[in-house]
C-alpha cells in the first residue's frame, strides 16, 4: 500500500534534516582541523624565531667569555708580572695599594693563574659550558678559586643551575633541549608551550565538541606565542648587555694597551697603568645576568661610568 503523500513530506523533510546536520558536522571538523593547523603553523614560526635568538645569545655569552679570559691572560696578568717583578727587583712600589689591596692582587693572581689552565682546558674540549658562564657572571668566585677544577668546575657548574644558561647550552625547545619534559622552558618565571596534539580533539565525539577545542587549543597557542616573545625579548636584553660590556671591555684594553709599562721606573706611568689594571677587574666582575636568568638593568650607565674614570 503506498505511504500517504503527508508521510513522504515528512520523510523528505527528515532526509533533508539529518543531510544538512551531516554536512554540518563535516563543516565543523574541517574548520576544527584548519584552525589546529594554523595554531601549529604559527607555534613553530615563534619557535624557529626564538631558536636563533637562542643561538646568537649563548654564541655572544661565549664570545665575551673567551674576551674575559683573554684580558685575565694578558693585560691583568702584565700587570702582576710587573709587580711581581719590580719587587723582587727592589723596587718601592710607593702607593700601588691605592688602586690595588695586596688581597685584590693575590686573588686577581689566582684568577690569571686559573684563566690560563681554563684557556688550556677549552684546547683540549674539557670545559664545555664554562665560556657562557663566565661571560654572564661576575669572575669573582668563579675564577678566583685556589683549583683549577674547582673553578672550572663552578663555571660550568652555573650553565648547570641557572635556567638561563642551561637552556641556552642545551637543545631546542621543541626537542626538549632544555632538560624538561614536554619541551617546556622556566626562565625568569616565564612557562612558554603548550601540549602540541590536534588528535586531541580531533578525536571528540561531536563535531561541536571538535571545534569548541580547536578553538581553546588556538587561545592556548596565542598565550604560549605571547610567552615566547616575551622569552625573546629577554634574550634581546641579554645580547644587549653582553655587547655593551664587550665594547667597554675592548676600549679599555686599547686604553690599557697605550698606557701599559713594563716596569716602575717611571711611578705615575706606573699608578696609571696599576689604575687601569683596577678598571678592567672591576668590568670584569660585572654580571650580565641575574640568579633569575634576566638581564641586569643599567648596563649601558655602568659601562659609561668606567669609561669616565
Amino acid at each position: 500500500m503506498p505511504l500517504p503523500v503527508i508521510l513522504w513530506g515528512a520523510a523528505a523533510a527528515l532526509g533533508a534534516t539529518g543531510v544538512f546536520k551531516g554536512a554540518k558536522a563535516i563543516g565543523n571538523l574541517k574548520e576544527a582541523k584548519e584552525i589546529g593547523n594554523d595554531a601549529e603553523s604559527k607555534y613553530g614560526l615563534a619557535l624557529d624565531k626564538l631558536e636563533k635568538k637562542k643561538e646568537k645569545t649563548n654564541s655572544a655569552l661565549e664570545e665575551l667569555g673567551r674576551l674575559k679570559l683573554n684580558i685575565f691572560t694578558h693585560q691583568i696578568k702584565h700587570t702582576i708580572d710587573v709587580i711581581k717583578k719590580s719587587k723582587d727587583a727592589g723596587g718601592k712600589l710607593e702607593n700601588f695599594e691605592s688602586s690595588i689591596s695586596i688581597d685584590e692582587l693575590k686573588e686577581m693572581e689566582a684568577m690569571v693563574l686559573n684563566s690560563l689552565k681554563l684557556e688550556a682546558g677549552l684546547l683540549a674540549g674539557t670545559t664545555g659550558g664554562a665560556l657562557a658562564g663566565l661571560g654572564a657572571y661576575s669572575s669573582v668566585g668563579l675564577l678566583a678559586s685556589a683549583s683549577t677544577g674547582t673553578a672550572i668546575s663552578g663555571l660550568s657548574g652555573v650553565a648547570a643551575t641557572n635556567a638561563t644558561l642551561a637552556w641556552l647550552g642545551g637543545g631546542s625547545l621543541a626537542s626538549g633541549g632544555f632538560g624538561m619534559a614536554g619541551g617546556m622552558v622556566a626562565l625568569g618565571g616565564i612557562v612558554a608551550g603548550p601540549a602540541l596534539a590536534i588528535g586531541g580533539f580531533m578525536l571528540a565525539s561531536k563535531a561541536e565538541e571538535a571545534l569548541t577545542k580547536a578553538i581553546e587549543y588556538a587561545a592556548e597557542v596565542d598565550e604560549a606565542i605571547e610567552e615566547l616573545d616575551l622569552l625573546g625579548t629577554v634574550l634581546k636584553g641579554i645580547q644587549k648587555n653582553v655587547k655593551e660590556v664587550t665594547y667597554t671591555l675592548n676600549e679599555l684594553v686599547q686604553r690599557f694597551e697605550t698606557m701599559k709599562v713594563n716596569d716602575d721606573s717611571d711611578p705615575q706611568a706606573f699608578k696609571q697603568m696599576i689604575a687601569n689594571t683596577k678598571i678592567l677587574k672591576d668590568l670584569l666582575d660585572c654580571r650580565i645576568i641575574d640568579e633569575e636568568g634576566s638581564p641586569i638593568k643599567n648596563i649601558k650607565h655602568t659601562c659609561q661610568g668606567f669609561l669616565k674614570i
